[in-house]
């Protein structure tokens, strides 16, 4: 029997994967379903956050019936890290004595060469009838031990946010997958799945060139407006409620192709109109149009240290530069009223202020500003060769942060008005351009 009743926490997820609100997008879902049935193929997911990575990955498997252990990357994770995360959740324990331990924990005998990663574990013990077992403890571990005990285990390994890798580990990271893809002659399901944002799959071929052929590339892209609609409809169905078309609209518009973003505010508005659960009535419950308004002052709220974070990190000067600064090159884009601009707008605008400006490396920073490392404020358009912000709340903030020359935070009547004033201007041109031209 088919579930009726839902919380809206299980609808509108902006936190976790998406369940009963996945839709699916038929051309990368076939390729990932693809890739995750080809024995020893390596996978890349990679897109900008928010876009939806996990949660196509989680369904997939699930749809699959694949399972997996998943060990999230931070900053500052070393290899050693990142293994001995793996080898916790895989709960290995070598003989101490005689026999295995009765139970279900995997056991085995690891190998002696040495690849410079001990696993570090913690000196628990598993007592049988007739066994001693002794949970792995600074023991020696190579690729192919780290490849066999996942494989026996029947899991593949995800790499979450694998763009945090250190630099000098991902030659390493790419090593061990090349063992994996060998070793699947003998695991068929052994597979690691990185996820990480924009170039992470380059950085990987970059690493080890043998690889290319090797790994399945696979990028999610913004969603479309049809499938963040999808979202809200799935939605309305399941919680048997009705957005006004107004809402809708403004929803989608925000989002800019992030569906995070959609279920974040899909999840306010219905917090607005005080629907916690599947509405138990005949007829849908309308809600109020009046309501956006408030739910996107929330959303405004809970955001602005995540806005001020981007900006900061965005405008971050590691070295200083004439002209080209950071700050520099959002002012220039912002000055040129564009929601898409170009190398040349970008360079014209600099030139307004420093008449000697070349431009010769503009280029390269605004790839930049498009990256992790300046926290993805800028996206780049393929199709029209162009750069445009990453979303229309970061826009305005950067328009109030730079206008005011402070690294501001909008936790003030008078500053969440003037965020809100630039932020309806930037959600009209988003629905000209974002909408209309970008997509259709």
């Amino acid at each position: 029997m088919k579930k009726k009743y839902f919380s809206l926490e299980e609808i509108f997820t902006p936190s976790q994967p998406a369940n009963y609100t996945f839709v699916e997008r038929y051309s990368v879902n076939k390729r990932l379903k693809r890739a995750l049935n080809t024995p020893g193929k390596q996978i890349i997911i990679y897109g900008y956050s928010g876009v939806g990575k996990t949660t196509l990955l989680t369904n997939k498997l699930k749809e699959e019936k694949l399972k997996s252990i998943t060990t999230r990357c931070m900053s500052g994770m070393t290899l050693s890290d990142i293994v001995k995360d793996a080898f916790n959740q895989l709960e290995i324990y070598f003989i101490a004595q005689k026999d295995t331990t009765k139970g279900s924990k995997l056991g085995g005998t690891l190998s002696a060469s040495y690849f410079g990663i001990k696993a570090s574990l913690t000196g628990e013990q598993n007592e049988g009838d007739k066994s001693l077992a002794k949970r792995a403890v600074d023991l020696p571990i190579t690729p192919q031990t780290l490849a066999r005990f996942i494989g026996e285990s029947s899991r593949c390994w995800i790499l979450e946010d694998y763009h945090k890798v250190r630099s000098e580990d991902k030659f390493l990271l790419a090593q061990i997958m090349k063992v994996f893809m060998d070793s699947s002659i003998d695991y068929p399901k052994l597979k690691i799945i990185a996820i990480g944002a924009v170039n992470t799959a380059r950085e990987v071929i970059q690493y080890d060139p043998e690889m290319k052929n090797r790994i399945s590339e696979i990028e999610v892209p913004l969603m479309d407006k049809a499938n963040l609609q999808e979202i809200l409809d799935v939605g309305e169905k399941l919680l048997n409620i009705k957005i006004p078309d107004s809402i809708s609209k403004k929803i989608i518009a925000y989002s800019s192709g992030l569906p995070a973003v959609t279920h974040q505010l899909g999840l306010l508005v219905c917090e607005a109109n005080e629907v916690s659960n599947t509405v138990k009535t005949s007829l849908p419950k309308k809600l109020d149009v009046k309501s956006f308004d408030s739910a996107l002052d929330e959303y405004l709220e809970d955001n602005s240290d995540t806005f001020k974070s981007i900006f900061e990190t965005a405008t971050k000067i590691v070295h200083k530069r004439k002209s080209e600064n950071p700050s520099d090159i959002l002012i220039a884009i912002l000055m040129s009223n564009k929601d898409n601009v170009t190398v040349y707008d970008v360079k014209e605008n600099l030139k307004i202020k420093d008449k000697s400006y070349k431009g010769n490396n503009i280029k390269k920073y605004l790839d930049e500003l498009t990256t992790s490392d300046r926290a993805e404020i800028l996206r780049f358009n393929k199709d029209y060769n162009s750069y445009y912000f990453s979303n229309p709340f970061i826009k305005a903030y950067c328009q109030c942060a730079l206008r005011n020359n402070v690294q501001t935070e909008f936790n003030t009547s008078k500053l969440l008005s003037e965020f809100r004033e630039t932020l309806n201007k930037e959600l009209e041109i988003a629905r000209k351009t974002f909408l209309e031209d970008y997509y259709d």
